[in-house]
């Protein structure tokens, strides 16, 4: 069997024409071009000898020596390191290597030191040495700690200017939006209502479309709105009475065009409790996204249940419905902007923002209350005589604790 080397540099023409050489001496050249890229192709097929340059464009060749002899099935594999300058010799012994070479690299003196390594010859350093090797090496390695912190703070600092720019984008296009939306469902309401005159049977069911999809829109306005301006912390709520049981009701009546159109039968299960003090128009956008979601991917003719349920602690709306499901890997990441969960149907069918279901969350937790999944449900509802095989969703709000 060949013995295998690999060969980490950069320079690309010349880890080519090394590795043809050695090759024609009988090896096997595995090569990376990194020290990372290095590092990893090393713990994951093992070599019977490395050469690495101290000079890469990622980490140095000391440090990818320093790392390899720490893992214990690489610690007994010789190190070849290339260098510059003779100079940098003791350096890289310090840290572990077994030879140095230093330029300019003869084949002839390439291949000695690869023969003489894989013999057993190993270089060592005189305690001096040693001493102003392990001083160099540490270094070096604080110098590039502290580069790799600069260009972290530097993306941090980045990214948090592109956040904010991203956040005033989103909520500038979301006040233009709804600028054109305000008047077209006003129209829309005012054709509905007959003032203008009757509208035959055709004409009213080309208007319910129409007002679906305004509807749709709109609240996709509003996740976009929320989603730039609310956050937990600091979010401002206006707090008034809330009738959970007539909040339920009014989100599925507003999504009746779409559960219409799905062949669905919407189940809400009143708790009768009485109001609480909650944002009415954050609150029902939180729910109608939800219950949008069970809608949107429930399969025809499905079964989807709206359960408002209410003790002394918090008031709670459970969603459950019949679809797919969510995968568990998926259940995680549900909440975290943009993402779309890999369901065992085709996503392409069902279009969205992704927002939907973080602006709910978002919702909620600026109540002070939390957002949970479960995907197949766990517990089934005591009140409906149905089966719910794809997911729960529980928005729970605390109330209030009662003084004394």
């Amino acid at each position: 069997m060949l013995q295998r080397i690999l060969f980490i540099e950069s320079d690309a023409p010349f880890r080519a024409r090394l590795k043809r050489v050695l090759e024609g001496e009988g090896f096997a050249v595995d090569e990376a071009p990194s020290g990372m890229s290095g590092i990893h192709r090393a713990l994951t097929l093992p070599p019977q000898l490395v050469i690495a340059h101290v000079h890469l464009p990622d980490i140095d060749g000391v440090e990818v020596v320093s790392r390899l002899k720490q893992e214990r099935s690489l610690s007994g594999i010789p190190f070849l390191a290339l260098g510059d300058r003779d100079d940098e010799h003791d350096l890289a012994l310090a840290a572990g290597a077994d030879a140095f070479l230093a330029a300019p690299f003869d084949e002839a003196r390439v291949v000695a030191a690869v023969r003489s390594a894989l013999s057993g010859q190993r270089e060592s350093l005189p305690e001096s040495g040693e001493r102003a090797g392990l001083k160099a090496l540490s270094s070096a390695m604080v110098g590039h700690l502290e580069r790799a912190l600069e260009d972290a703070q530097e993306w941090e600092q980045r990214c948090l200017e592109r956040d904010r720019l991203g956040g005033l984008f989103i909520g500038n296009l979301a006040h233009e939006l709804r600028t054109a939306l305000t008047p077209i469902a006003g129209y829309l309401k005012i054709l509905s209502s007959d003032k203008l005159g009757p509208l035959s049977a055709q004409q009213q069911r080309i208007l319910e479309s129409i007002q679906g999809a305004t509807g749709r829109l709109t609240r996709v306005v509003e996740n976009l709105s929320d989603f730039a301006t609310l956050r937990s912390a600091d979010a401002a709520l206006f707090p008034a009475q809330v009738d959970p049981d007539l909040l339920a009701d009014e989100v599925v009546a507003d999504l009746r065009p779409a559960i219409r159109e799905a062949r669905l039968h919407v189940t809400v299960q009143k708790s009768g409790g009485g109001s609480f003090l909650a944002d009415p128009r954050k609150l029902r956008q939180a729910l109608a996204n939800v219950v949008g979601n069970a809608v949107k991917f429930s399969a025809h003719g499905g079964e989807v249940l709206v359960e408002v349920l209410r003790d002394a602690r918090s008031v709670r709306f459970v969603v459950c419905d019949q679809g797919p499901g969510i995968p568990p890997q998926d259940q995680k990441h549900l909440f975290e902007p943009f993402f779309h969960a890999a369901g065992k149907d085709d996503r392409a069918k069902h279009p969205g923002s992704g927002l939907g279901l973080p602006v709910a969350s978002r919702i909620v937790e600026a109540h002070g209350g939390s957002i949970t999944v479960e995907s197949p449900p766990r517990v089934q509802s005591e009140l409906v005589r149905r089966h719910f095989t794809g997911s729960k969703f529980v928005l729970e709000i605390p109330l209030p604790v009662p003084a004394g």
